[in-house]
């Protein structure tokens, strides 16, 4: 009986951390979503000052990243990472144009990793 009882335990921490890790995925991603849609229009806007926003966005994302790193792990994130500073070195040589088609990878990316980070029914089968 004791053995069922700390196997009921165990698989209750199992999956209370499963959740927990799938709410706070989904919590950094909208996020990070909402994040590149205000960068994309400040790039649009010649009164915005693009280039800050996307340091911003740049520390944010290695906060989050390192975060993330401590229960969940793909070298796709740091692949995102490098595809931030590609568009902040855009911005940086003032080619809008090349900023926002970057924008653009930076949400497939996004919304590639949170398919790849979160709990799927197509991971059971």
């Amino acid at each position: 009986m004791k053995r069922l009882v700390a196997a009921l335990v165990i698989l209750a921490a199992i999956v209370t951390g499963g959740v927990l890790e799938a709410v706070r995925v989904e919590s950094i991603f909208d996020e990070l979503e909402t994040r590149i849609y205000a960068l994309e229009e400040a790039i649009k806007s010649p009164d915005d000052d693009a280039l800050d926003e996307v340091k911003t966005l740049t520390v944010w994302w290695e906060e989050k990243r390192k975060e993330m790193e401590l229960y969940t792990w793909s070298p796709d994130m740091r692949a995102f990472s490098a595809a931030l500073a590609e568009t902040e070195g855009s911005l940086e040589c003032g080619d809008d144009k090349n900023a926002l088609s970057k924008c653009q990878s930076l949400l497939t990316m996004a919304h590639n990793l949170r398919d790849l980070l979160n709990f799927n029914a197509a991971d059971i089968i």
